[in-house]
């Protein structure tokens, strides 16, 4: 594995990730707010959830958020050369999913946006503008839909290491 990773250098927070395309059948359809965090113990990456309580139907499956969580860790390794650069916490805060259009190609493909945004604000010094597939870097990210309460570890994100 290695020698641990060293924490990221800085929060970054108001990360806000889109891959929608609904031009073809399937489409792509995901959109995520997050916060990354300095990570502890030397983890590549940490995966928590602080998604609000709603309704079953409103809640974002499980198969969804271990995608983002996938795309997130894969696209910090592929970042930093093979591994993630930094020991990171990432906090899922919010996201949005159809029906119709979502699937975990489209969750994971915005992970991948996110690890490339943090490392960017990281990198650069700055805050994070909106990133992704149809994303608008040169608006202000949306607001966050729904609620938030507390943040909560998932054990079925996948491994965090």
């Amino acid at each position: 594995m290695g020698d641990p990773l060293p924490p990221l250098p800085r929060p970054v927070r108001g990360v806000h990730v889109r891959a929608v395309l609904q031009t073809a059948c399937p489409g792509y359809f995901a959109l995520v707010w997050l916060d990354a965090e300095p990570g502890h113990g030397g983890t590549d990456m940490e995966f928590a959830d602080g998604l609000p309580d709603t309704s079953p139907r409103e809640f974002l499956p499980a198969e969804f958020r271990s995608a983002f969580a996938k795309g997130v860790r894969e696209g910090l390794a592929r970042l930093g050369g093979g591994r993630s650069p930094y020991a990171v916490r990432i906090v899922l805060r919010d996201a949005l999913w159809s029906e119709i259009d979502s699937n975990t190609r489209s969750f994971e493909a915005a992970g991948g946006y996110a690890a490339t945004e943090i490392l960017a604000c990281v990198r650069e010094g700055r805050d994070p503008r909106p990133a992704g597939l149809g994303a608008r870097p040169d608006r202000p990210a949306p607001a966050m839909p729904r609620d938030h309460r507390r943040a909560r570890t998932y054990p079925d994100a996948g491994p965090t290491d």
